[in-house]
């Protein structure tokens, strides 16, 4: 994106908060920490740094709702529809973005993955570009350690998962029925993320352990049966029941235990990002698949 490239435009699935940013952006990178992987829900997370006077809330910076996630960062966050919101701290040096939440092709691409360390079991990185354990050393010798959340499952052989904050955790038994990438839209700015991995299982094979009371759902109204589920604390992305299927859908990054499957295809690549590379090593589907 150029100094002199058209203005971006960014919003949350429900669109109460919306943003824009008016000059370019500096750097785009994928972070594979698990402190990302719950709040997102997503294999990983991909940021656009922007300086701080190039960006403006367009409505709802009000409404951002805050997690401080360890000593030095915080979460923030959509109260009604759960999908992340902007970092642009008064003062602060730049102004974060959550890139699934972008609408236009931003024209730049990411140059790097970190904390590939902290990746997900079931993720496979599809691209050639730099990959940090930690932190890059271009970030500084500053930069903190992200603390990493594990959590297992209370019953022998079940699958477990959590959110940030720890206080939705829930668990399942036997092989889901499928786990797959959606690069629809609507995941992507659900998910804030470049896409969602999604793990499918029968209601009966789910359990709440904790937390129940603290998740909230939200059905887009224009849609059929597309929404999403939050913990409202922390507001990461946790399990929901997916319309009338009596069928859970689990954002995958909200897993800490290994599920054992892996994704079997992407789906919706007709509408990927721009930015986004698919891996080609599995099935694709323009669309939903038959």
């Amino acid at each position: 994106m150029s100094d002199e490239a058209s203005t971006l435009t960014g919003s949350c699935l429900c669109g109460d908060i919306a943003f824009e940013l008016h000059g370019p952006i500096t750097q785009i990178a994928h972070c594979h920490c698990s402190m990302c992987r719950k709040f997102h829900g997503a294999p990983f997370a991909t940021f656009a740094v922007a300086a701080p006077e190039d960006f403006r809330w367009r409505r709802g910076e009000e409404k951002v709702s805050h997690y401080r996630s360890s000593g030095t960062g915080w979460r923030n966050f959509c109260p009604r529809c759960g999908s992340a919101a902007p970092a642009c701290p008064e003062g602060g040096p730049f102004a974060l973005i959550p890139l699934g939440n972008v609408a236009e092709d931003p024209g730049v691409r990411p140059s790097l993955h970190f904390f590939v360390g902290s990746q997900a079991p079931w993720h496979r990185i599809p691209d050639d570009l730099p990959r940090h354990d930690a932190w890059p050393p271009e970030f500084g010798p500053d930069a903190v350690a992200v603390e990493r959340p594990v959590r297992t499952a209370d019953t022998p052989d079940a699958t477990g998962g959590s959110c940030l904050c720890g206080a939705v955790a829930f668990e399942y038994d036997g092989e889901p029925d499928r786990m797959v990438n959606c690069h629809c839209s609507r995941c992507r700015r659900a998910m804030s993320a470049a896409y969602a991995t999604m793990t499918m299982l029968p209601r009966s094979a789910f359990r709440w352990l904790s937390g129940r009371e603290e998740v909230v759902n939200y059905k887009m109204p224009e849609a059929k049966i597309k929404g999403t589920a939050f913990c409202r604390i922390c507001g990461s992305q946790v399990p929901r029941l997916r319309g009338v299927e009596d069928q859970m859908q689990i954002p995958s990054g909200c897993l800490d235990d290994d599920p054992g499957t892996r994704p079997a295809a992407n789906i919706f690549t007709a509408s990927k990002a721009a930015w986004s590379v698919v891996d080609d090593s599995l099935p694709c589907f323009s669309e939903h698949p038959p």
